[in-house]
């Protein structure tokens, strides 16, 4: 009887163990919103600093029609992030810089510095068609998918993107201004895919990673990108060349104030 007694106990604690354990464990990723999830986005994609080397092919068709290098730079955290670019090829771009500031629910701040003139410009990023230095790049392919102002951010479903398990999210547009669809990898929280769809559902733009590479650590990265623009027969391939995460970046290459002109390199 005691026996009996005691297995029964003995069921009854595992049982009270197994779900103190679920309890305790991470917090399931099935249930986390598509706020916590973008915030990781921003979080494991890029680290609070770091560095790029890019370089972007455009093609029309199959012409290509420029093949940019460029720098980039930035700090990111999920209230603020800062992005600075700088054309190094061709000759005839080289020295043009941009500088993107983005803060969740509020609309994104652009400047552009023209080394010819020696000024800086604020270009307005409500478009998504605006065009990064001729590159057929959008601010938005360069700071990433946090809403916007007025946009709403919801997890959908999951889907399998290249043998990939990623949680699909959609942002919805203010006033019927269409639909960014996101897929993040559950394993990095990579972003691996995108698709904007204007009101009418056309798909205007969508964004791929092709390629990925893996740190000594065995984390993935996203190593090549391509994006295309149906409407325009337009075909931007990115290639990250060069990395370095958790750098120390000048202060200088965030001020609006001071991008254009301060010389980061020696």
């Amino acid at each position: 009887m005691a026996c009996k007694i005691m297995t029964s106990q003995f069921k009854y604690a595992s049982l009270l163990l197994i779900g103190f354990l679920f309890l305790a464990s991470p917090v399931d990723l099935q249930a986390m919103t598509a706020k916590e999830i973008l915030d990781r986005v921003a979080k494991e994609s890029l680290g609070d600093t770091f560095r790029i080397a890019l370089t972007a092919k455009t093609f029309k068709g199959k012409k290509l029609v420029s093949n940019n290098v460029i720098w980039l730079m930035g700090k990111a955290s999920p209230d603020f992030a800062t992005f600075f670019l700088e054309f190094d090829e061709p000759e005839e771009s080289k020295g043009l810089r941009f500088l993107i500031e983005v803060q969740p629910e509020k609309d994104p701040k652009a400047f552009m510095f023209l080394p010819a003139t020696g000024k800086t410009v604020s270009l307005a990023v409500d478009d998504p068609s605006a065009d990064v230095g001729g590159t057929g790049l959008s601010a938005e392919d360069i700071h990433g998918f946090v809403p916007k102002k007025g946009e709403v951010a919801t997890v959908v479903g999951d889907e399998v993107v290249d043998g990939r398990d990623c949680y699909k999210i959609s942002i919805q547009g203010p006033e019927g201004k269409g639909v960014r669809d996101v897929w993040v990898s559950k394993k990095d929280f990579l972003i691996t895919k995108s698709q904007q769809v204007d009101g009418k559902g056309k798909v205007i733009r969508t964004f791929t990673v092709v390629k990925f590479f893996k740190t000594e650590k065995g984390k993935e990265f996203p190593r090549q990108e391509v994006i295309t623009i149906p409407g325009k027969d337009t075909r931007i391939e990115v290639t990250q060349d060069h990395a370095v995460f958790g750098v120390s970046l000048p202060e200088e290459v965030m001020d609006p104030e001071q991008f254009g002109t301060f010389t980061w390199r020696q």
